[in-house]
């Protein structure tokens, strides 16, 4: 628990700066997780065996802004991650899916940032939190952003470090490229009922990714279409194009969301593609092979929403190509995932997760999973 001794110095530091600067609000989440997942090989005289594991932890973060003048102000936020207890898999295929304590027990500033903006200009320096179409983590580097989302907006960017700090799950990518960094550029365009979003990021010599939506919004009802592609360079080491393309239909209710879609994902799968942000890409918590060769998913998404209670639930299924079988072709997966979530007072919520994916027999490389989670979590914002 030494990163929460750490964690906490770190939020009394910079509490303490409040004595030099305006402090314009405070945001800190602290989540009690524990999840216990199950694994299953399939029926053959090699099979892998049907064994269970469990992890605990507890997880923060802070986010906290000053202000240095009217439009000038700076951003230090924090995330750690403790581990209360692990029952790891003795079978090795299964080790190699999971993250171990020792990764998962860490600390990370997650902001550290300088900010201008004026209503019109924004510019950011230093290391700060995004969560753009397959980026999503705490980027080193400086952005500029000019116009607004509910208009016309444009983003340009620069980052050379990437990390990603969850209560299961991190990783850290440094140097990018030689310290070349990553560019990128984004456009949005909000004109009722039209909303349309345009993305093209660029790694020196190594790979350009690119894409869009376009989502028709009338009412209640809307129409969403979005593709993206990561085109490999002439220095790639990893030589291989990739595409995905994924349509949606929405429906809201009263207190009802239904959503049916439909994605389809290219003839080299995804590796390259969910490098950074490999949580966000698809609709399914344990990804039902969406990022497989040739991937073909349907599925249905239901929520039903009050002010206490929230329940969702996705179901779907998947056809793919695995060309390191022997049987490659016509490959199937279904998952189906279910959350609940309890308000239980304006700071405090519980919510469960159950989910299972069930892989085609005749593809030895997957197996079976069952997943439950349990978090209880606790928010506090002063603005």
């Amino acid at each position: 628990m030494m990163k929460f001794v750490y964690f906490t110095l770190l939020c009394y530091s910079t509490l303490l700066a409040d004595s030099l600067l305006h402090l314009v609000d405070i945001d800190a989440t602290v989540i009690v997780h524990s999840e216990s997942e199950q694994m299953k090989g399939k029926k053959s005289d090699d099979a892998l065996p049907q064994e269970r594991n469990s992890y605990s932890s507890l997880y923060a973060q802070l986010l906290v802004d000053y202000d240095m003048t009217e439009d000038v102000f700076l951003s230090v936020g924090a995330k750690a991650n403790g581990v209360i207890a692990e029952d790891t898999y003795m079978t090795p295929q299964y080790q190699r899916s999971k993250m171990n304590a020792h990764t998962l027990n860490t600390i990370m500033l997650s902001e550290a940032s300088v900010n201008y903006d004026d209503g019109v200009l924004a510019l950011v320096a230093g290391r700060q939190s995004v969560d753009y179409d397959w980026l999503l983590g705490s980027i080193d580097g400086i952005l500029a952003m000019a116009g607004s989302d509910e208009s016309l907006s444009l983003r340009l960017f620069w980052f050379q470090d990437y990390n990603i700090l969850q209560y299961n799950y991190y990783t850290s990518i440094k140097n990018i490229n030689d310290n070349k960094g990553m560019y990128g550029a984004i456009v949005k365009i909000n004109d009722a009922p039209v909303d349309i979003s345009l993305f093209s990021y660029y790694v020196q010599d190594l790979r350009h990714i690119f894409g869009g939506h376009f989502n028709l919004i009338y009412d209640n009802f809307s129409i969403n279409i979005s593709y993206s592609e990561a085109q490999a360079l002439h220095l790639a080491s990893y030589d291989y194009d990739e595409s995905f393309f994924n349509t949606s239909v929405e429906f809201l209710y009263r207190q009802h969301y239904i959503e049916a879609g439909w994605s389809r994902t290219g003839k080299n799968g995804l590796l390259a593609m969910i490098q950074m942000g490999s949580l966000m890409f698809g609709q399914f918590y344990l990804n039902n092979q969406i990022d497989r060769e040739n991937a073909r998913n349907g599925f249905v998404k239901y929520i039903y929403a009050n002010r206490q209670w929230r329940f969702e639930c996705i179901g779907g299924m998947t056809r793919y190509d695995n060309s390191f079988v022997r049987v490659e072709k016509g490959l199937h997966s279904y998952e189906v995932d279910l959350y609940l979530k309890y308000q239980m007072t304006a700071a405090l919520s519980a919510d469960l997760g159950v989910m299972s994916m069930r892989v085609d027999a005749k593809d030895p490389l997957l197996v079976d999973q069952n997943l439950m989670m349990l978090n209880l979590v606790y928010v506090y914002e002063n603005y």
